[in-house]
Parts: C-alpha cells; sequence; structure tokens
C-alpha cells in the first residue's frame, strides 16, 4: 500500500481550486494508498488560519483542509520545517509518494528517488518518479 503525503501548499492549493483529493489520487494511483499528514503539516495549517495574512479563497481553503486531514492517517514527526519532516519521513519508510507543486522540494525527493505528485492544469494530478 503506497503512503501518500501532501505538504502543506499542496492541500490548499487542492481545496482552493475545488480537485476532489481522494478520487484524483485514486484515479493517478489506480491501487491501494493510505494519506499520511505529518504532525509539521496540520502545525503548519493552524498557524496560518491565526495568521491576519489570509483572507477569502485561501481562508476557507485551510479551514477546509483542516477539516478533511481529520479523516487521515496523523503522524507525529519532529523536524524543525515541514519540508524537512517530508523529506525525511518519505527517506525513512517505504512506498511513499509526496504531494506537493514546490519546486524545491521536488528536485531534493527526485534526487533521492522519491516518486512526486503534482497537479496538472489545475484540475488532476500526475505522478513523476518510479512508483
Amino acid at each position: 500500500m503506497y503512503k501518500i503525503v501532501p505538504d502543506t501548499n499542496f492541500l490548499i492549493y487542492v481545496f482552493k481550486h475545488k480537485i476532489n483529493f481522494d478520487y484524483e489520487i485514486e484515479r493517478a494511483l489506480n491501487t491501494k494508498f493510505e494519506i499520511v499528514i505529518l504532525s509539521p503539516i496540520k502545525e503548519e495549517l493552524e498557524r496560518l488560519l491565526k495568521s491576519r495574512d489570509l483572507k477569502g479563497k485561501e481562508k476557507l481553503a485551510v479551514n477546509l483542509a483542516l477539516a478533511k486531514i481529520k479523516n487521515y492517517k496523523l503522524v507525529d514527526y519532529t523536524a524543525n520545517y515541514a519540508d524537512e519532516a517530508i523529506l525525511n519521513y518519505a527517506k525513512e519508510n517505504e512506498n511513499v509518494i509526496v504531494a506537493t507543486n514546490d519546486k524545491e522540494l521536488k528536485e531534493k525527493l527526485m534526487e533521492n528517488n522519491i516518486p512526486v505528485m503534482v497537479v496538472r492544469q489545475k484540475k488532476y494530478f500526475e505522478i513523476f518518479g518510479m512508483v
């Protein structure tokens, strides 16, 4: 079974653009999977919600992401930054696919032969790397 680990921006993007997260993963992967939320991602979403910087669609997307991640597996993970947590978790575990549109994180993941799931044309997911 694959573990799908989204980063914060991926979650916000998905809910901002009303993409059916679970359906798109199933369509792109076509096999069993579980969605894993690392604790730094949840904490970052909570921090964003408390900040005054978010307005409109972004604030709604963060609220939706926080509500939706309650349905997924939450993994306590210690790291200084969310991206660091994602990269280390992916290195330490098998069958991990990281969902991100972050260019820098994608490069680090690909250097470590970790598959990456991205959003294409604001509506569907595509996977890069060996699955």
